[in-house]
């Protein structure tokens, strides 16, 4: 599902897009927005903080701070 999902949104072939990396993704997106780590667990359905401090990255702006 998620291949035609790509497909149809117009990403490129050789992308290799899988369900690790678009939530991963999304975690980072998430994480800089300043979304607090208990409403990502909400959204992405991880059971604990650690797990998204695995997933994400934090930006060097959010470094600085």
């Amino acid at each position: 599902m998620l291949k035609a999902m790509a497909k149809d949104a117009g990403f490129l072939k050789h992308k290799r897009i899988t369900n690790h990396s678009v939530r991963k993704l999304l975690v980072q997106k998430l994480r800089n927005a300043n979304i607090p780590a208990t409403e990502t667990m909400a959204i992405t359905g991880h059971k604990n903080v650690q797990s998204i401090t695995n997933y994400s990255n934090i930006s060097v702006e959010q470094q600085q701070q």
